[in-house]
């Protein structure tokens, strides 16, 4: 009787986790857009690679250097991996919360990029 139990609450502790866990990336989803739309500036990327997530599903990742430091994300879009470099949109006061974007970076744009990123795209 007791290892019933035990299973139950296994059970509903698991589902309470992954309600919670989606939860949490929709609010983050959310969240980020809500930042990036009220206040966005734009890195370039510096390696994009392919992760795999689920079954089979892949998202592309990126990292870019912004003020001295590192940031990363992920994204679905059919970025290439072949050294081409994206404009990465972030916002500012936590570059965390940022999204790729499929305007194509040129070495013009990469010779020019301030430190603290562009305010606006240079071009679309």
């Amino acid at each position: 009787m007791n290892t019933k139990k035990n299973k139950l609450y296994f059970n509903y502790t698991i589902i309470i986790l992954t309600i919670l866990a989606v939860f949490y990336s929709v609010i983050e989803t959310v969240l980020d857009n809500n930042y990036l739309n009220k206040d966005s500036s734009y890195a370039i990327s510096d390696k994009i690679s392919l992760t795999t997530v689920g079954k089979g599903g892949t998202n592309k990742q990126y990292t870019f250097f912004l003020n001295g430091k590192w940031y990363a994300g992920s994204t679905t879009l059919p970025l290439h991996r072949d050294g081409t470099k994206y404009f990465i949109k972030f916002y500012p006061p936590n570059p965390n919360r940022n999204e790729a974007t499929n305007v194509i970076a040129t070495p013009e744009d990469i010779k020019n990029l301030p430190a603290d990123g562009y305010k606006e795209l240079p071009h679309q």
